[in-house]
């Protein structure tokens, strides 16, 4: 075992499918088994999954479509992990739920409900530039103290989101070729990919796309309130005095309360060029090159 991989498996335990795992309760518990409850999951006309890789708009994007299901900007008060399908109790919670049902996770293609993609299930992907994609987590890892070992961004950079030992949920460049090649191989238009910067650049154009993958007719003005609801600044105010985190709560573990208090940052699009030294962003940048060289993803880096 390498260096890198001895500090990566220090801070991150749970090794699954040859990915590690962040240290969520079921997967904690047996992975192996919460993994294939999702896989198998019985497909609802109307389902939408949000697969989306770790820090890239999950929270953002599902109270999107969650307005977007209400046809009015209005604030869902469960918060989204609530249906965060690797961190559920029990996952007949799903079954509970009433149509149509939005549920998201993190879980990589290969992994996604059977039924699901065999019906023709939507499903909403997003696409981060990968160097905020590492910025946001480490300073995730760091908050909840799934890091403690870890003091500082260059070591995160170089033990935890570019070892190829480590994969944290199949590692971004794996995650999201997987998801390429599907949208390649999906003929029937099930799912929607939009990339980050675009959304947070032009909302209204890209929310209105949402939409009508979604088969929802509102008007230029609904979807530009949900545009200014569902703004970094707002949805953080909403977070910290609508959503309703105490319903996540385990026991006398305020898990809710943790969460409210470090999920929301900054979200903004760059912040990688405040922790990036120019070492570190050409070794990105020539790791990026051989991985992606057959890949057509065009990502927002500027």
């Amino acid at each position: 075992m390498d260096k890198n991989d001895s500090n990566f498996r220090q801070t991150q335990p749970i090794m699954f499918d040859g990915m590690a795992l962040p240290p969520i309760p079921p997967l904690l518990k047996d992975a192996k088994k919460r993994f294939e409850e999702i896989r198998n999951m019985e497909y609802r006309k109307g389902d939408i999954i949000l697969a989306i890789y770790l820090k890239s708009g999950t929270h953002w994007v599902w109270e999107i479509v969650c307005m977007l299901l209400k046809q009015k900007a209005e604030y869902s008060k469960e918060p989204k992990e609530l249906f965060f399908l690797e961190a559920m109790p029990d996952l007949s919670m799903v079954e509970n739920m009433e149509s149509p049902r939005a549920v998201n996770t993190h879980l990589p293609y290969r992994w996604l409900p059977k039924q699901h993609i065999e019906n023709g299930g939507k499903i909403v992907h997003v696409v981060r530039n990968p160097k905020d994609v590492c910025v946001s987590l480490y300073h995730h890892m760091k908050s909840s103290e799934e890091i403690r070992e870890i003091k500082d961004f260059k070591t995160f950079y170089e033990t935890v989101f570019m070892n190829p030992n480590a994969k944290l949920m199949d590692g971004w460049y794996k995650y999201e070729k997987d998801f390429e090649q599907a949208e390649k191989n999906d003929t029937g238009g099930t799912i929607f990919t939009v990339h980050y910067e675009s959304l947070k650049t032009n909302p209204i154009t890209e929310i209105s796309r949402l939409a009508e993958f979604l088969n929802i007719n509102l008007k230029d003005q609904d979807i530009a309130e949900i545009a200014d609801k569902c703004s970094f600044k707002k949805l953080k105010l909403a977070n910290d005095t609508i959503k309703d985190h105490s319903i996540l709560d385990i026991g006398e573990k305020s898990i809710g309360e943790k969460i409210k208090e470090f999920m929301y940052r900054k979200g903004e699009i760059g912040d990688w060029k405040n922790h990036f030294t120019v070492a570190m962003n050409e070794h990105f940048d020539a790791v990026y090159k051989e991985e992606m060289k057959d890949s057509h993803i065009k990502i927002q880096f500027e």
